[in-house]
């Protein structure tokens, strides 16, 4: 990255490394959120499309916590509970603004 940004100090090169993969953590659990929540809200079995935003929280904040778990497995990696607190906020705000919109949309 030093190539892009040539008078970058690798302190701010840091900086700008772990906000990326932290704003990547977000985005791509709330792309979870937003794809469990297609799934079920349209089920057409009531007893899932009623509950759509419970279940969807609850396969949200399992998998963060699951993915860390394995992580802890991975020589390569670290487990971290900042990051799963990340991957569950990125999927439970987009249920909220789905849940928002729908309330919305309803009124």
């Amino acid at each position: 990255m030093l190539w892009l940004f040539p008078h970058t100090s690798p302190e701010t090169l840091d900086i700008i490394h772990y906000t990326t993969r932290k704003i990547a953590h977000f985005t791509e659990y709330a792309i979870l959120g937003f794809l469990a929540a297609r799934a079920f809200r349209t089920s057409p079995r009531p007893a899932i499309s009623e509950r759509w935003l419970l279940i969807c929280a609850t396969l949200v904040v399992v998998y963060a916590l699951m993915d860390e778990y394995h992580q802890s497995f991975v020589p390569s990696r670290t487990a971290s509970i900042v990051d799963s607190l990340i991957d569950m906020a990125g999927g439970l705000t987009a249920l909220l603004v789905i849940r928002k919109r729908q309330s919305t949309e309803s009124a």
